[in-house]
């Protein structure tokens, strides 16, 4: 989208920083809540990403699994096979 449709990307970039920046949700805790939506819409990428950002911010690698964990019990055992993604996230990410 970056390549082909610049304004676009560039309207949800800020549009999402925006909600970022205004919130009274800290930013490792943005993260926990970002690896939890992740596993529900069962993007790998996502998941990756919102990893290494909640490491990045802070969180640990049981709040990382415990934020995951939830997605699981809301969205059941077909979100449990995306935990793999945390996990390998995790192996990178942590000792």
């Amino acid at each position: 989208m970056n390549k082909n449709r610049r304004n676009v990307f560039k309207a949800y970039q800020d549009f999402t920083a925006t909600i970022k920046k205004g919130s009274s949700i800290d930013s490792k805790n943005q993260s926990l809540i970002l690896i939890a939506c992740s596993i529900l819409s069962q993007c790998d990428m996502c998941i990756s990403l919102h990893v290494q950002n909640a490491a990045s911010n802070g969180a640990t690698k049981d709040e990382i699994i415990d934020a995951a964990l939830l997605a699981v019990a809301m969205g059941g055992s077909p979100k449990m096979m995306h935990m793999k993604y945390v996990y390998e996230e995790i192996d990178k990410l942590y000792d």
